[in-house]
């Protein structure tokens, strides 16, 4: 079973600890390299997407590159868990 088998196979607390474990694992460092942080509000499961809310922290909030982190951000989710996941900016 891959990855993305298993995540859509979860429940939505279970979706939400994963996603959470990747942000800490493979996004948070990067950011806090140039001051910056994110936290994850809220995670939806909205029809066939699951909608995944950020809030900026620290140099992120004024970053003008914070459109290109989030689409990065997606991109990462994506790919390790599964093609529907939207990331938005709460």
């Amino acid at each position: 079973m891959t990855e993305q088998e298993k995540f859509a196979n979860m429940t939505l607390v279970e979706k939400i600890n994963a996603i959470d474990q990747t942000i800490e694992e493979k996004i948070r460092g990067f950011l806090q390299k140039d001051n910056g942080d994110v936290e994850l509000v809220n995670v939806v499961e909205r029809f066939d997407y699951l909608m995944v809310y950020v809030e900026y922290q620290g140099a992120c909030v004024s970053c003008e590159s914070s459109g290109n982190t989030l689409a990065s951000m997606e991109t990462i989710l994506q790919r390790m868990h599964a093609d529907n996941i939207r990331v938005i900016s709460a």
